[in-house]
Parts: C-alpha cells; sequence; structure tokens
C-alpha cells in the first residue's frame, strides 16, 4: 500500500464527485495542502465523466479529472480515506473502493438502507467507519444539546422538530432531522412521526429546530447552514480525523470529542 511522505497530509478518494456536495469536497480539497485527491469518481453513466473540477482558494488553481468507478477499478487506487456523498448503491461502491484501496471510509450519503447499513456496520470490523447524514460539526453539537436538554427537563415537556431544505431534497424527513429525533429519544422523550414536519422549498441549505414545550414555556434549539461548504468542510475534518483510526464505527460527535 502507497503511504505519504507528509504524514500531515490525508490522500482521499471522493465518490460522488459530480454531485453537488461530491463537486464542493473536491474544490476545497484541490485548495487546502492538506489533501491529497487520489481520485475524483463519478458513476459509469455520468455524463460529467473526462471533465474536470476546480480548486478552490487562492491562485495557482488545481483541477482533477472526474473518472468513472469502472476505469479506476482497472488503474487501482489507495487511499487514506474514501468519501462518500452518492446514493445507497454508491455507498456499497464505495465501501468496495475502501476495501480494495485499504482505507477507512466516510459515507455522508442519506436515506440509506437496511442492507446497506448493516453492510456497512458489519465492514467496521475490518476498518474505520463513519456514517454522517450531516457533516456539521454544529449540528453534532446540537444533538448533544437535545438529548442532555431532554434529559434535564424530564417527562413534563415534549419535543418537536421543524426542518426546512431546498426543493430538491429528496428524503423527508431528512436525515438529520431523524438524528435529532434519536436524540430526543436518547434524553427519554418519545418523538412521533406527525411531530416532525419537513418543509421544502427554494434553495434552502438546510435549517432545523428542535422545540422543548412545557409547562409555561418552550425551549428551541435551532442550527441553520448558510451555505453547502459547511458540510464540505466538516467532511474533509472528518476525513482528517478518520486517518489512520483503527477499525470501528464512528459519529461526527466523536470527530468533535463529544460523549455518544
Amino acid at each position: 500500500m502507497e503511504s505519504n511522505v507528509d504524514n500531515s497530509v490525508t490522500s482521499i478518494v471522493v465518490f460522488g464527485a459530480s454531485g453537488r456536495m461530491g463537486e464542493r469536497i473536491v474544490a476545497l480539497a484541490l485548495g487546502d495542502p492538506a489533501f491529497e485527491i487520489r481520485a475524483a469518481l463519478a458513476r459509469d453513466s455520468s455524463a460529467r465523466v473526462g471533465s474536470s473540477v476546480l480548486g478552490a482558494g487562492e491562485a495557482p488553481v488545481r483541477s482533477v479529472t472526474l473518472e468513472s468507478v469502472k476505469s479506476r477499478e482497472k488503474a487501482g487506487v489507495f487511499a487514506d480515506v474514501v468519501i462518500d456523498f452518492s446514493s445507497d448503491a454508491g455507498a456499497v461502491q464505495s465501501l468496495a473502493i475502501a476495501e480494495r484501496a485499504g482505507a477507512a471510509l466516510l459515507v455522508g450519503t442519506t436515506a440509506l438502507s437496511d442492507a446497506t447499513m448493516g453492510a456497512l456496520r458489519r465492514a467496521s470490523a475490518t476498518r474505520a467507519v463513519l456514517v454522517a447524514p450531516n457533516t456539521s460539526l454544529g449540528v453534532a453539537v446540537l444533538s448533544v444539546l437535545v438529548r442532555d436538554a431532554c434529559r434535564a427537563l424530564g417527562k413534563n415537556y415534549h419535543a418537536s422538530i421543524v426542518e426546512s431544505h431546498h426543493a430538491a431534497k429528496k428524503d423527508a424527513p431528512s436525515g438529520t432531522a431523524l438524528r435529532l429525533a434519536r436524540a430526543a429519544r436518547e434524553g427519554g422523550h418519545g418523538v412521533r412521526a406527525d411531530q416532525i414536519l419537513a418543509m421544502r422549498g427554494g434553495d434552502v441549505v438546510g435549517e432545523h429546530t428542535v422545540r422543548l414545550a412545557g409547562p409555561g414555556e418552550y425551549i428551541e434549539l435551532t442550527h441553520r447552514a448558510t451555505t453547502r461548504d459547511l458540510f464540505a468542510r466538516g467532511a474533509l475534518r472528518c476525513a482528517s480525523w478518520l486517518r489512520g483510526k483503527p477499525p470501528g464505527w464512528y459519529s461526527v460527535q466523536d470527530v468533535v470529542g463529544l460523549p455518544g
């Protein structure tokens, strides 16, 4: 297996690099000397294969050519971390790439099937795996705040969640909303499906509010994403953190040093 000459550099493969999130991860990584892109992959049928992604940041601007999974399978690739922002089927392909590359795996794809989650869980016995429906560090902190607030307030308070995303967002409720609902349940509060309101419209990057309503008062905890780069930068920080980690199942909360 290849190794970095500079141990401060994290080598990555990005699968889903032709998508909105994947392309920003590639662009930001190209502009950051702490990362080396070993491959930027798109599905075999993508019309973007062969096109270039330009790096973000100051000149000189670097670029990378998008490749198909099939072409890279023939050439082979080694990396520290494989980052996946694609689809349920793509996450399975990314796992196979990580296994061949001897790499850790970061999956930011949402709406994963039970079968795919099971495969990722099993893979964590042999490599570091981090599955994050939201790679925002702030959302990781919010999840802990929601859990701890529910524990502190007790059963006389009731949790509900309102989330907003852009019109093209496919899953509703989002993986982030479901993660916040799970945090509330971890704090002892039940959150029914009808207590999660998912709104879709416009170009909203992402907004999530958890309301804890009790006798005579309510508390609202809100996270607002103002740029999609937030998630791309979070994914890169997670990837850097994953490099060299032992096999296991990790979360963004681990990355920021918060208790699970």
